[in-house]
């Protein structure tokens, strides 16, 4: 059998004799996770080169080339089914190889291949211009950035893949014939329209600055700034995507050969976070017997009495669901769900409303809400709430506990509990001064305040953890034995920046 060029099977076998002699249990903390970082690493460098392997076999797969393509020659019918035989890859694995191999290969374009390096292989080719081999100038495709910053080794194929997915389709918008004109282009540093111009150079253009941002962030977070970015400059996506979930909402129910009955659905989110506004109260630890809450740092009460106290939430839930179904419209919220009625937090900018243009957002939620929806929804009343460099409703050192006022405030501004790696919504948060009110005579003032669920509120307190704030961004410190550098964490919010400031960059 032929040697892999360069040498990656010895380099195989170095590691293959590496990890008969490792073993995780006996190493110290330190070295345990000194290890996984490295092998993240290399993990990330060899999914790195595959992609790139992937696409060149991809290239050589081209259905132009009939059954002399390299799939077809090694038997298989399309690309994905070669890379899927290589790697041992499932398929949505190997299409994720393929998409991001094709970004990078296209990256630099330098030949009259080059195009075909971004198409899909499987896909028929015009043979008359195949046959020709005429080049034309190829200008770089919009996820140029994507391509380039993965090629150098700056993103991961797990992160260059949720730009890829978190941007979308980049065409024109449906029902936009040839000849027609293309909706005006919204200018991010002035608000106003500008010149009509295509979807694809306005994000080519922003693309480098949110790839820079992502370097460090993990796919979900890079996914959700790329959804941000295209909803930024593509208000019109936002209806066209509403319209979509809208078409595509279900319920279906069936019963189970236990005799149990079933179901799922689907919800568009404004209806959902109405739905989901309902089941977080319903399933509030909170509504437990404090006997069965799990106590923290408690030995005795640890992940079992957890699990358990999961389980008494999600019956208690569905005993809720029952009760609310079988009351309808007239239920009694005092009486079923506590003293509070669920509330959703619908986010717009006054000036998106006022020039008509741009999107709304649901706190906790990472979609946007088209204009249009948000208006009719503003028509039952609503609660204003004008930030101002993120210092309003401030009440100094006369108050200890922050205001119902505050608190509404913060979920518009934090969208959820603020700790980085936490998805919780608003309604399970608590307020947490960041100078704590004892010890560092801390003000009761918005911005010296952020929502934290319970379990990151405690753990902040118990374990060392503190929160700084510079302007209106906030920075989780680690204690020295998480961090002896003390490094500052970002703690972005959850509720799309040019929503809170329509010039705000994402």
């Amino acid at each position: 059998m032929p040697a892999a060029y360069p040498p990656f099977a010895a380099l195989g076998e170095a590691m293959r004799t590496a990890a008969r002699s490792w073993q995780p249990a006996d190493r110290s903390d330190r070295e345990l996770l000194e290890t996984l970082r490295a092998l993240s690493e290399l993990r990330h460098e060899i999914e790195r080169l595959q992609a790139l392997g992937v696409a060149e076999a991809a290239r050589r797969s081209r259905t132009e080339f009939g059954s002399q393509g390299l799939a077809r020659r090694d038997g298989h019918a399309t690309a994905t089914a070669l890379v899927q035989h290589v790697t041992g890859a499932s398929r949505r694995e190997a299409e994720t190889l393929l998409e991001v191999g094709r970004i990078a290969a296209a990256a630099e374009p330098n030949d009259a291949d080059a195009a075909d390096r971004v198409a899909d292989p499987d896909a028929p080719v015009d043979a008359g211009a195949a046959a020709s081999g005429a080049a034309s100038a190829i200008s770089p495709p919009w996820h140029a950035a994507i391509g380039h910053a993965l090629a150098r080794g700056e993103l991961t194929v797990a992160v260059a893949d949720a730009l890829r997915s978190g941007i979308g389709p980049v065409d024109e918008p449906d029902g936009l014939l040839p000849g027609d004109d293309a909706p005006p282009a919204v200018d991010p540093t002035t608000g106003d329209a500008s010149p009509a111009e295509p979807l694809a150079v306005r994000i080519a253009r922003a693309l480098p600055e949110l790839v820079a941002a992502c370097r460090n962030r993990t796919p979900d977070q890079a996914r959700r700034a790329a959804r941000a970015l295209r909803d930024r400059l593509d208000p019109a996506g936002v209806d066209r995507r509403a319209e979509g979930q809208q078409r595509a909402q279900y319920w279906r129910m069936w019963t189970t050969p236990a005799g149990m009955i079933r179901g799922e659905f689907e919800l568009e989110p404004v209806a959902g976070a109405e739905v989901k506004a309902l089941f977080d109260r319903l399933s509030h630890p909170r509504r437990l017997d404090r006997r069965i809450r799990r106590r923290f740092g408690d030995p005795v009460h640890g992940e079992r009495a957890y699990a358990e106290a999961r389980l008494a939430r999600e019956r208690n839930a569905a005993e809720g669901l029952v009760q609310l179904l079988r009351a309808g419209a007239s239920v009694n919220p005092g009486r079923l769900l506590g003293e509070r009625r669920p509330s959703v937090h619908l986010v717009v900018n006054a000036a998106s409303l006022e020039r008509g243009r741009g999107s709304g957002a649901l706190a906790g939620h990472s979609d946007r809400v088209p204009l249009a929806r948000v208006a009719a929804e503003l028509c039952e009343g609503y609660l204003p709430i004008r930030f101002d460099d993120g210092v309003v409703l401030d009440l100094g050192r006369d108050e200890r506990l922050f205001s119902e006022a505050q608190k509404s405030a913060m979920a518009v501004r934090d969208g959820g509990c603020r700790d980085p790696e936490c998805d919780r919504p608003p309604s399970w948060t608590e307020a947490h001064h960041i100078d704590h009110w004892r010890r560092d005579e801390g003000r009761t003032d918005l911005a010296d305040g952020i929502l934290l669920c319970r379990r990151d509120h405690l753990r902040y307190h118990n374990e060392g953890w503190e929160v700084r704030r510079t302007g209106g961004e906030y920075w989780l410190i680690p204690p020295p034995r998480v961090d002896p550098e003390r490094r500052p964490r970002a703690m972005p919010s959850k509720t799309p920046a040019d929503v809170l400031d329509p010039f705000a960059p994402d």
